[in-house]
């Protein structure tokens, strides 16, 4: 089977598994107890994550039981040394921190990787139920102008030195911009709603941190791209799961007028 076949075959499924996985978070966010621990990189674990990775586990293996998957929950060092062509890559629940802290801006993912790229994505957002979903394959109606003020969308939770050094820089160089601050994969997603323009991200992430979402915003004309070479952001990398820097935009008019602008500063952070 095709993957445009299998994502046209099992999109419903897919909804549907991100819905039921959603309904198992909201359950537990309502709650008094999140089972809170923490995993041995220090990052926080619930047993929201454990019940909606179960939930995704368990769907993807019955819908396409010959790809392969790797989560957030059940990652070693050890799956990047046999990566398959094409696999799917899950986080089960993005934004623990804002699930923890209650601020309501945490996500489910899961998306398809097909020779380095994500080529399809499905993003639930469990407090207001709304969905993304987009492939390389979809040829959605987007904004294809650019702007002049800069709508910037940055992190809750991630605030860095070379965030505050960006903000500086547009600020030098006379580029009006406004901060919009959301949490987890809804960033990327803010810029495929056309409610931000771009994300720089100069700290670290996972690939499963925004594969999904990088699915979703391409499908809406947008792109993500590492600051070391200008490129598009790769996956399956075989050395490490992490991201390097990247800024994404919303479409190419943008990127076309603004990377230039920042080009000299963001290649300075790599």
């Amino acid at each position: 089977m095709t993957t445009k076949k299998l994502i046209d075959n099992y999109l419903v499924d897919l909804i549907d598994c991100v819905e039921t996985a959603s309904d198992e978070i909201m359950q537990i966010y309502k709650s008094d107890y999140f089972g809170h621990e923490e995993k041995l990189d220090g990052s926080p674990l619930t047993i929201a994550d454990t019940r909606s990775n179960e939930i995704i586990i368990n769907t993807l293996k019955e819908i396409s039981p010959d790809i392969p998957l790797i989560s957030e929950e059940n990652f070693n060092e050890e799956n990047l040394k046999s990566l398959s062509k094409t696999y799917w890559l899950i986080d089960p629940l993005d934004g623990t921190k804002e699930f923890i802290n209650k601020t309501d801006e945490f996500t489910v993912n899961i998306a398809l990787i097909s020779n380095k790229k994500s080529i399809f994505g499905i993003v639930a957002a469990p407090v207001t139920g709304k969905i993304w979903h987009g492939s390389i394959f979809d040829n959605n109606e987007y904004d294809s102008n650019s702007v002049e003020k800069l709508r910037i969308v940055m992190s809750k939770s991630h605030k860095s030195d070379n965030d505050r050094a960006f903000l500086e820089f547009l600020s030098a160089n006379d580029i009006d911009y406004e901060i919009i601050e959301k949490g987890s994969s809804l960033k990327l997603c803010s810029l495929a709603d056309n409610q931000a323009d771009i994300y720089p991200r100069f700290g670290p992430t996972s690939e499963w941190d925004i594969a999904a979402a990088d699915a979703v915003l391409s499908s809406f004309g947008g792109s993500v791209i590492k600051l070391e070479d200008f490129s598009e952001l790769d996956y399956a990398k075989e050395k490490s799961i992490l991201n390097p820097y990247f800024i994404a935009f919303r479409n190419n008019s943008i990127k076309g007028d603004f990377l230039p602008l920042l080009g000299d500063f963001l290649k300075k952070l790599v």
